[in-house]
């Protein structure tokens, strides 16, 4: 059973490739040239309708979301433990974390950003900028709370929710985003030196 990953470096493709990393899967990795425009292709649109990346297959699984797909991931690979157990306390928080990353961070954190560091300084616009600071401030703030006393999220095992998590902190971090948050750099920089993390980040 082969599994595909269909996107392009940078976006939350690598949120999917990291955790693939972790798992030491071996997977196809299928470039879709979004500079190009092939992510509005007919072809890739059979696949994502929504025109976005990634797109993950695992045999008879399709999935839009990365962070579906790192949740499938978790689950099919129970050997690896980068899930908590069903039922418990330590699942719950693995939950929130995950839907966190995609509900509250990916959207602030992505068009933070892209006017930051990607645009050029002619299509940066500061009021982007502005209008998701306040919820990038309370991240830091939820997040740096969380993190105390601990080396990941859920204590000191490191799980899937990190990848979730680290892939929208890197950006934070790379735009500039994370203030006043020790506890979160500190961690961080505990993600960026796994070697699963290197290997996609470079």
């Amino acid at each position: 059973m082969t599994i595909r990953l269909h996107g392009f470096p940078g976006t939350r493709t690598n949120r999917v490739r990291w955790m693939l990393e972790e798992l030491g899967v071996d997977y196809e990795f299928v470039l879709v040239e979004i500079l190009k425009g092939a992510h509005k292709e007919a072809g890739y649109l059979e696949r994502h309708p929504h025109g976005r990346v990634p797109y993950f297959e695992d045999g008879e699984v399709k999935l839009l979301e990365s962070c579906a797909a790192v949740l499938h991931l978790a689950d099919s690979h129970p050997e690896k433990k980068l899930a908590p157990a069903l039922g418990t306390a330590e699942r719950a928080a693995y939950y929130q974390w995950i839907v966190y990353s995609a509900a509250t961070l990916d959207e602030p954190v992505i068009k933070t950003y892209f006017h930051t560091v990607i645009f050029p300084p002619e299509r940066r616009k500061q009021e982007v900028v502005d209008e998701h600071r306040p919820t990038l401030q309370a991240a830091c703030r939820v997040l740096d709370a969380a993190l105390a006393g601990k080396s990941y999220l859920l204590g000191d095992a490191f799980s899937a929710a990190d990848v979730a998590v680290g892939y929208a902190l890197n950006l934070m971090d790379q735009a500039g985003a994370i203030q006043d948050a020790p506890h979160v750099a500190a961690y961080l920089a505990r993600l960026r030196v796994r070697p699963a993390f290197k290997k996609v980040y470079g």
